[in-house]
């Protein structure tokens, strides 16, 4: 009875009603949007430096990350392979040799990152055919090289001209072969596309003169949410005195202080934005119990307990803030939704200082509960403590005093 009461009370006055109402709305559209826009943009982060490069979880031989040399490669073998294939949510891995070398076109230089890669695999793990803007995608058996669209605009070269690598292959054997290019590739990061150069694992083999090696085993698996689990169970499941797991945060660990700092700024933000929220609606309800003080004071002296008085009017506030919250959520889903599929890219300024950070310059919102239930929750808070206000007016209230005002 007491909730029908308060319902009918808040529609009493519609245009306060609307007032609190929309100020909930307001809260809760710009906090989601907010944190959706933070958050989608540390996925693009790590999605273009780890999901769409490095893999979430590679398998080294147990010294390589302490001197990442090809020295310290592994020598495949079925045994290691099968061993990792088997722990449950693996989906299979790829091979690869990953070194360094200095790239030559004419009278062009500059340091390249060279991976030799399974062509197939890759490709089904990083859809890199559908990253090709000129020539052709690379085969196992091919002598031909793919190359990032940033270091070919360097180095001035096009599909079917030759670049020359000169470098150090396994145990200081020369590494020098000039190699026609196919392709050109267009990598997510801004980093990677500077210097990256693709062969074939075969032919990087050769190169390198390391037959049957590779530097990393990248384990594909479908949630990224399992990285921890899954590189636990592998090396609960390898020799660990020759081999060993690595995740992303380990093998990137910039990317993991980039975020961290950023999500500090983030937080002041979105704190600022809380505490702009909780007296815009302090402001509100502050204004609906001054209003109704009168009110108040006429059901107390006709016999209405300040307790029961006290329970509709939380009542009352707590229904439209929930309802504010309803309506905030079913409008920014739509919105959140399209960005995530849309995603804003930026130009000029503030597009080249993310690509220096090696950051896609887009700004994409992510879909997540979490975010929706979390700053829902938050806001549920500060408009439940915001609430008590007119609780408290009405314990403290002189009724004598109000009726005469």
């Amino acid at each position: 009875m007491n909730l029908q009461i308060a319902w009918r009370n808040i529609w009493r006055n519609k245009k306060r009603t609307a007032i609190t109402i929309s100020s909930v709305t307001l809260a809760v559209v710009l906090a989601i949007f907010m944190r959706s826009f933070q958050e989608g943009t540390y996925d693009v982060m790590i999605e273009n430096a780890v999901g769409k490069f490095s893999g979430y979880v590679q398998v080294h031989q147990k010294d390589y990350w302490l001197d990442k040399t090809i020295d310290n490669g592994i020598e495949i073998n079925n045994k290691l392979i099968n061993e990792i294939n088997n722990v449950e949510g693996v989906e299979g891995t790829n091979l690869r040799i990953e070194s360094f070398s200095l790239a030559s076109y004419k009278k062009n230089t500059k340091g390249t990152m060279i991976m030799g890669i399974e062509p197939q695999k890759e490709d089904e793990m990083l859809s890199l055919k559908s990253k090709i803007i000129k020539g052709e995608y690379i085969n196992a058996n091919d002598k031909s090289i793919i190359i990032g669209s940033d270091l070919a605009s360097y180095l001035d070269i096009n599909v079917g001209d030759t670049l020359v690598l000169m470098g150090q292959g396994h145990w200081g054997q020369s590494a020098i072969n000039a190699y026609p290019v196919k392709g050109i590739i267009k990598m997510p990061s801004p980093i990677i596309n500077k210097q990256i150069v693709f062969m074939p694992l075969l032919l990087a083999s050769e190169y390198f003169s390391f037959e049957n090696g590779a530097t990393s085993i990248v384990i594909k698996f479908e949630n990224p949410n399992l990285t921890n689990e899954i590189t636990q169970a592998i090396n609960n499941t390898i020799d660990t005195t020759q081999y060993k797991a690595i995740a992303w945060q380990q093998m990137s660990p910039e990317i993991v202080q980039q975020i961290e700092g950023d999500k500090a700024g983030g937080l002041i933000m979105i704190g600022i934005l809380y505490m702009i929220i909780a007296f815009g609606v302090f402001g509100t309800v502050l204004m609906m119990a001054e209003e109704r003080k009168r009110e108040f004071a006429v059901m107390i002296s006709i016999g209405m307990q300040k307790t029961k008085l006290m329970v509709i009017s939380f009542f009352e506030a707590m229904l439209m803030n929930s309802v504010g919250i309803a309506v905030g959520i079913i409008l920014t889903i739509p919105i959140v939704y399209y960005y995530n599929v849309n995603p804003i890219r930026l130009t000029g300024e503030m597009a080249e200082s993310m690509v220096q950070f090696g950051i896609e310059p887009v700004l994409p919102t992510m879909l997540s509960f979490s975010i929706f239930f979390n700053n829902t929750m938050i806001i549920l808070i500060i408009t439940g403590i915001a609430a008590i206000y007119p609780l408290m007016s009405i314990l403290k209230m002189n009724v004598i005093k109000s009726l005469r005002n």
